[in-house]
């Protein structure tokens, strides 16, 4: 029997059956769709929540998550925090919890720069935004300025460093002297007062670090020998050690007025002590104490004394803060405030433009802000993330002012600080209007006019062959920059047809073959770009690469079967090239630090080579910190030296890699290449100096010559006028 298909009545079940099932997906689609607009726009917390320094910055980001979400959210989708306290758990296993939710694009922390190195590359690897409010030190700066992968709402402390230098030269301070607590935060200020002291025209007679608050009166007193005017005090924030800094003044006659950097102190001019946090949380748990509750024990600050620290709060934030709050008004509380409008404003960025990734949202809606600055209210917070979600990129004013950054990212535009005086036993405002300074040429004017231009040689300039001795002392994985700075520059050398019998290089060599080396037998000088290791013939490695070696290297002495040789003579050009740790004094440090080459150990042997007629002209290249001693010790005609910094100062890492989480080179070599590299960079020894003195932002380069002229080409130093045919 014939099919003649289905009947009418079937025909109207298929026909039913297929809209119903087409309703069911749109209707599923439409669900969907209205879950997205709905669904909560999620942002990490990687910080200490809970205890007396977490409280605070708890307190302060729910209030910004609240206002946020009172004003309609981020496209009507509320914000939503996923919390993970730092102070219970290990960090890497939650920053590994973020990396793995795709909901999450911007983090808020960590809470120390050594946290943010640490979990910096997993974030960076998968196109995260870290916003730290309490991270503060240059480092960073230095690190991840111009990635967009990491920022801060908190003041940078190289920057703080310059406003204290400002704020002792407007109260005629002309000599400082340093202490400052061993610490990573320490560390900031002791490389950067120095640099800042030598802008101000101050002189900084002395440093020292402590580990505890004993350390402390017996460090005073060496500083005094050399009767400071003023002694910055950079603390690690218990009041116990800023009283132990004034009692170790108090007996002393004409003392030193003292610089204190962000004292908990209050308007009487007391700083108060608290218990430690283990056992100040214990006494909280008991009931037995509250969190905005002080000690009994307190400290006079003395009058005269100089202070900078937070702006006082916004009058109207501090309300809302306090209506809100678990505890007292310490802990970073404003800068954690902003780090929430600032996730927030990076979050609408990347909802308006999807396809950009967090880290390109973050450069152009922090960076880029036009017009006049939104207030912050909740009405106003709204405004200004429905303009960014329409495209545009409007100023958001926050707690601590306008949340603008600087060009290349990472650090505000405008820093939030105030400084004071201890005046009548009352802390009274002291103001020091704030100019972000460029560097000026009083390092350079120390470094080519401390004394007359010595008489030029007579004779005419040597034209003989020209050789090299480029080293790097130091080892370690730590190290690693130094070894590449070596390698680099042994590189550029090879580039101007120089060949490796006129070139000696020493490198330890165990970079390559570290077991944290992610790329085994490699090493580079710019990430990922530029690998310096694959086709360098080192002439000494590991042990040999030693203070007596190096030293026999230059002298000719004692020189074995094998060993490397030197064969220069009177008509030859050399370059040595040096990179490693320096000491304060000029020391260089040699292998783990156990030994050292003096200024005047390195000064004998040039004196020596010149003598025996080993050069005729040579020029010392020094990357190492405190290198400006060694350039006023060396007199030996002849003789032209380049330091990396002033005789105070310390040299600079320049270039991070997160992948490796390494620095792989050194400001001062780093600028150096790159200028001599530069096609349309033909000047002398003179011009080259000036350029990498004003490219170089963190310390001073010095030059100084012993009946030298620096007006000679540099390309007769560099192995340019090399004739490999010859």
């Amino acid at each position: 029997m014939k099919d003649n298909g289905p009947s009418m009545h079937n025909k109207s079940v298929i026909i039913s059956s297929f809209w119903c099932i087409q309703l069911f997906f749109l209707f599923i689609l439409c669900s969907s769709t209205a879950c997205a607009d709905t669904e909560p726009i999620y942002m990490g917390v990687l910080l200490p929540l809970s205890g007396p320094e977490g409280q605070p910055l708890y307190d302060a980001i729910t209030l910004a998550r609240d206002q946020i979400n009172a004003g309609g959210g981020i496209g009507g989708r509320p914000l939503e925090l996923i919390l993970r306290d730092t102070r219970l758990g290990d960090i890497m296993t939650y920053a590994d919890y973020f990396v793995r939710d795709p909901r999450i694009r911007v983090v808020i922390g960590p809470y120390t720069s050594d946290e943010v190195f640490q979990v910096s590359e997993i974030f960076i690897k998968n196109h995260r935004v870290l916003i730290s409010p309490t991270a503060s030190s240059d480092e960073m700066y230095r690190a991840y300025a111009g990635t967009g992968g990491v920022w801060r709402t908190i003041t940078n402390d190289g920057e703080t460093t310059a406003v204290m230098m400002q704020h002792i030269k407007a109260h005629d301070g002309k000599y400082v002297s340093i202490l400052t607590i061993n610490s990573s935060y320490g560390e900031t200020f002791y490389d950067w007062i120095p640099y800042w002291a030598i802008e101000q025209g101050i002189a900084v007679t002395g440093a020292e670090t402590y580990n505890t608050t004993e350390e402390i009166p017996d460090a005073v007193g060496r500083l005094l020998t050399d009767n400071p005017d003023f002694l910055i005090f950079i603390h690690s924030g218990e009041g116990s050690e800023i009283r132990e800094v004034i009692s170790s003044l108090k007996n002393v006659p004409s003392p030193p007025k003292l610089y204190l950097v962000y004292p908990d102190i209050d308007s009487d001019s007391r700083v108060w002590e608290r218990a430690d946090s283990e056992t100040l949380q214990a006494l909280l748990d008991s009931g037995l104490w509250k969190i905005d509750m002080v000690s009994t024990v307190s400290t006079k600050v003395p009058d005269d004394t100089l202070i900078l620290m937070q702006k006082p709060w916004d009058l109207q934030f501090s309300e809302e803060y306090q209506a809100i709050a678990h505890g007292d008004t310490s802990g970073y509380v404003p800068e954690a405030y902003d780090a929430v409008l600032a996730g927030a404003q990076v979050m609408a960025r990347f909802m308006a433009f999807p396809d950009i990734s967090p880290k390109t949202a973050a450069m152009t809606v922090l960076t880029k802000g036009t017009g006049d600055s939104i207030p912050r209210t909740v009405q106003g917070i709204q405004a200004a993330l429905d303009e960014i979600l329409a495209g545009d990129i409007p100023i958001l004013t926050g707690a601590t002012g306008p949340l603008t950054f600087r060009e290349e990212g990472t650090d505000r535009l405008i820093p939030w600080y105030e400084t004071y005086q201890i005046q009548e036993g009352m802390v009274r405002e002291d103001p020091i209007a704030y100019t972000r300074t460029t560097k000026s040429d009083v390092g350079l004017l120390l470094g080519l006019n401390e004394s007359p231009d010595p008489a030029p040689d007579p004779t005419p300039h040597p034209s003989g062959e020209f050789w090299a001795v480029i080293g790097s002392l130091s080892h370690n994985w730590e190290n690693y920059r130094h070894q590449a700075d070596a390698l680099t520059m042994y590189q550029y050398i090879r580039d101007q047809g120089v060949p490796d019998d006129h070139i000696i290089l020493l490198v330890y060599d165990d970079i390559p073959t570290d077991t944290r080396n992610k790329k085994p037998g490699e090493v580079y000088h710019t990430p990922s770009v530029e690998e310096v290791r694959k086709d360098a013939i080192p002439d000494l490695t590991g042990e040999l690469v030693n203070k007596g070696m190096f030293l026999d290297i230059l002298t000719g002495k004692g020189s074995q079967a094998g060993d490397p040789l030197l064969k220069s003579d009177e008509n030859s050009t050399v370059l040595i090239y040096l990179s490693s740790h320096g000491q304060p004094g000029g020391d260089i440090v040699v292998g783990d630090g156990s030994k050292y080459i003096s200024p005047k150990e390195l000064a004998d042997a040039l004196t020596e080579m010149k003598e025996s007629g080993r050069f005729g002209q040579l020029l010392l290249v020094l990357e190492s910190c405190f290198s400006g001693v060694i350039a006023s010790e060396i007199t030996t005609p002849g003789v032209v030296i380049i330091t990396a910094a002033a005789p105070d100062e310390t040299s600079k890492a320049a270039t991070y890699d997160s992948e490796l989480s390494n620095w792989l080179s050194d400001e001062f070599t780093s600028r150096l290449i790159t200028i001599l590299r530069d096609p349309e960079f033909d000047g002398s020894i003179r011009h080259l100096y000036q350029n990498v003195y004003y490219n170089v932002r963190s310390s001073h380069p010095t030059i100084s010559r012993g009946c030298e002229s620096i007006d000679l080409p540099l390309t007769l130093f560099f192995g340019g006028t090399y004739d490999a045919s010859e």
